[in-house]
């Protein structure tokens, strides 16, 4: 019941995102004609650096919503970061930046660079427990883990599944496989697709 009510919430959460995205979506799509009618204005100011520039900004903004849609729509740490990146770009050639200003943002995207070359995750975990994608290779999940998986499958959730279909067993949220004395949970289903799992240390 605990997993079924939590993924209920997590299920509307994702529809008011993708709703939120279409919305923004159609802003720059309008936003999009009122740049194209600003083209007849560059044409007839091509010596007004300052109206390019506003002109460059409204564009990068237009970017930088289109990456927030792609950041809503895939969920992920990674492409946060790419959002983050944009942005730092932005402010730094749309912006008129000190040295000092301009030499902070170079140091704040090469800190992202850093973090996402070095310090990039794609799972969490706390003591008991490592929450991973279902469709994480296998061979990454056991650099993870320290533990030898089977490899009849590609993926964490092809693996869930056919251990499930050698148990004769249907699949479930909260349902916990063993297999050579790793346990694994399914966190979260969708339309019976496994999205989510757990490796644990004590099954409840």
């Amino acid at each position: 019941m605990k997993y079924r009510l939590r993924n209920h919430l997590l299920r509307w959460s994702g529809y008011m995102e993708l709703l939120l995205s279409f919305l923004l979506l159609v802003s720059i799509v309008i936003a999009t004609i009122g740049l194209v009618v600003k083209l007849y204005g560059l044409a007839q100011n091509m010596g007004d650096g300052d109206y390019f520039q506003r002109f460059l900004g409204s564009t990068m903004a237009l970017i930088i919503a289109l990456e927030l849609i792609k950041m809503i729509v895939r969920d992920t740490v990674g492409s946060t970061i790419e959002v983050l990146l944009i942005a730092l770009a932005r402010k730094l050639i749309v912006s008129e930046q000190d040295t000092l200003g301009f030499l902070i943002g170079i140091i704040a995207i090469g800190f992202l660079f850093l973090i996402r070359k070095y310090l990039f995750v794609s799972e969490f975990s706390t003591d008991d427990r490592m929450v991973v994608s279902a469709a994480l290779p296998v061979a990454e999940a056991e650099k993870l883990i320290k533990k030898p998986l089977p490899h009849q499958a590609q993926t964490l959730g092809g693996m869930v599944v056919q251990l499930a279909g050698a148990e004769g067993r249907h699949l479930r949220e909260g349902d916990v496989y063993v297999w050579n004395g790793v346990k694994i949970r399914i966190n979260r289903m969708e339309d019976g697709i496994i999205q989510v799992l757990e490796f644990i240390n004590d099954p409840k």
